[in-house]
């Protein structure tokens, strides 16, 4: 199924999904990229 179908079909709820995904990649880049940053330089 297209993506774009998909957002069509129920906008409220892919858009809601989107935030929250986006919010946990942000989350976790935030954290692991000290720790890749430790890891790198050591």
């Amino acid at each position: 199924m297209p993506c774009g179908d998909f957002i069509k079909a129920s906008p409220s709820r892919a858009s809601a999904g989107f935030n929250k995904i986006a919010k946990l990649v942000k989350g976790g880049v935030l954290m692991i990229i000290p720790v890749y940053a430790k890891v790198s330089l050591c």
